[in-house]
């Protein structure tokens, strides 16, 4: 299984006021933004995915410290198993893809997503 990507996790009562200034300091546009069948709005600018909503729909989330985009879901699932740890949510069609959400022997709880070619295409393309 390969990680492309990883992305810090900050949550917000609204995105749209976080989205300006993050940019500004990091220097990077907004790549995806979006909003779930649940109500919350999520961005990303860089390396960074904003979770936006309500203290109630964030509440569910905010135990989870990073997403890792990777290239088999599967793959991670059966690894995960392996390790211990518990499948809190997923897996699960999302608008990117696909995801899960684990939380491993220790405590930490990480979001693991298989994108979409959709989802590649609007980040600029797959790497190689």
């Amino acid at each position: 299984m390969r990680i492309f990507r990883t992305y810090a996790r900050v949550y917000a009562a609204d995105l749209d006021t976080v989205l300006a200034p993050l940019s500004a300091v990091t220097g990077e546009p907004t790549t995806t933004r979006f909003t779930m069948p649940n109500g919350l709005e999520l961005a990303t600018i860089g390396q960074v995915l904003v979770v936006a909503g309500d203290e109630r729909a964030l509440e569910p989330y905010t135990a989870t410290a990073a997403t890792l985009i990777v290239d088999d879901l599967d793959e991670c699932q059966i690894r995960l198993n392996q390790t211990g740890a518990q499948i809190v949510r997923g897996p699960q069609a999302v608008p990117t893809g696909r995801n899960l959400t684990a939380k491993l022997p220790g405590g930490v709880q990480i979001e693991y997503v298989e994108w979409d070619e959709a989802q590649w295409e609007r980040v600029g393309g797959r790497p190689i």
